[in-house]
């Protein structure tokens, strides 16, 4: 049942500042597409016509439209903070992402040695925890390891098309001004996806920076990435047991890796990149020689400790989620 526009009024009026408010989209979503086919506009316009709200006060407008439309793949902000819909640029991505959502078989992955394999490794800085909910991305990178070296390095910082809470921007050192003018994640999506396809996605939680890269790729494409995936972290557990803690600056003082700049998606990934060639080292070690082997060692139990469960909440915006 869709939302009463005034219900919505009060909703998002009443929502603290920097609260995201979800609204039903089936049909505001349809008016707001065919208001802004006529050209954009900023939130007070675009609310006051698809909720039929004259007079609506410019802040309730704002957490309104991006509560409506923020999460939506067509719909963008241009520089000057109005709304306008957007083509996806599906045709750029298609072929990559075809190599996403059709990985090799499993019984021919069982034999590639890990030497062999190619990995992406990726880290992302957001504007919050929960892609789901509407966070997006604020900077993305993507070190490419083969034949036990890195052999390509890719970072951007991205528009986020929404603001960046302050706790976040004294986290990761990232802040609005830094980004007004970077790309939309749209135009560096080609990129993106033609790094990962065709490669194991590695982060350290790599959960994490999957569930953001495919959330942007389908708001940007409407096309899901598909692929085998690989955590440092959860490879850490099994092969650093003695280890405190698997947090990245922990793994990395054990390794001695050094991160060159902490908590920003280039050093935290180049870094990330270099633990990879180690806890693959160390996996042969324990006669982990292909894709199967490791599959079967972070399968392996933990022992009489059992496994620890994590909160089904989501993190605090302000949590480091490389640990």
């Amino acid at each position: 049942m869709e939302l009463n526009p005034k219900a919505a009024l009060l909703a998002a009026a009443r929502a603290p500042v920097g609260t995201t408010v979800r609204l039903p989209v089936s049909g505001l979503a349809l008016r707001a597409r065919d208001f802004l086919a006529e050209g954009p506009a900023n939130s007070v316009s675009l609310v006051s016509h698809v909720c039929q709200l004259p007079g609506v006060p410019a802040l309730v407008a704002e957490h309104m439209a991006a509560a409506l439309l923020a999460a939506l793949p067509d719909f963008g902000r241009l520089d000057d903070g109005r709304w306008h819909t957007v083509a996806r640029r599906v045709e750029q991505c298609e072929m990559a992402l075809d190599d996403c959502r059709a990985p090799r078989p499993a019984e021919e992955l069982i034999v590639v040695p890990l030497s062999t394999l190619a990995y992406a490794v990726v880290d992302v800085e957001t504007t919050g925890g929960c892609a789901w909910r509407g966070d997006r991305i604020t900077e993305i990178a993507a070190v490419i390891v083969r034949g036990g070296q890195v052999v390509e390095h890719f970072e951007t910082l991205v528009n986020p098309e929404r603001p960046i809470p302050p706790m976040i921007s004294a986290l990761t050192n990232i802040s609005w001004s830094m980004v007004k003018d970077a790309p939309r994640f749209r135009d560096v999506c080609e990129r993106v996806v033609s790094m990962v396809s065709g490669r194991v996605f590695v982060g350290h939680n790599a959960d994490f920076d999957w569930r953001f890269v495919s959330a942007e790729v389908q708001r940007a494409t409407g096309h899901r990435l598909e692929g085998e995936r690989l955590c440092t972290v959860q490879l850490a557990r099994k092969l650093l047991p003695h280890l405190r803690s698997r947090r990245l600056d922990a793994v990395a003082y054990h390794y001695g890796v050094g991160i060159t700049a902490r908590h920003r998606a280039g050093g935290d990934a180049l870094a990330t990149a270099h633990i990879l060639l180690k806890l693959l080292a160390d996996a042969r070690g324990q006669e982990c020689e292909h894709w199967h082997d490791l599959q079967r060692l972070l399968a392996r139990q933990r022992g009489k400790r059992g496994k620890r469960r994590g909160s089904a909440l989501p993190a605090p915006m302000d949590v480091d989620t490389t640990s």
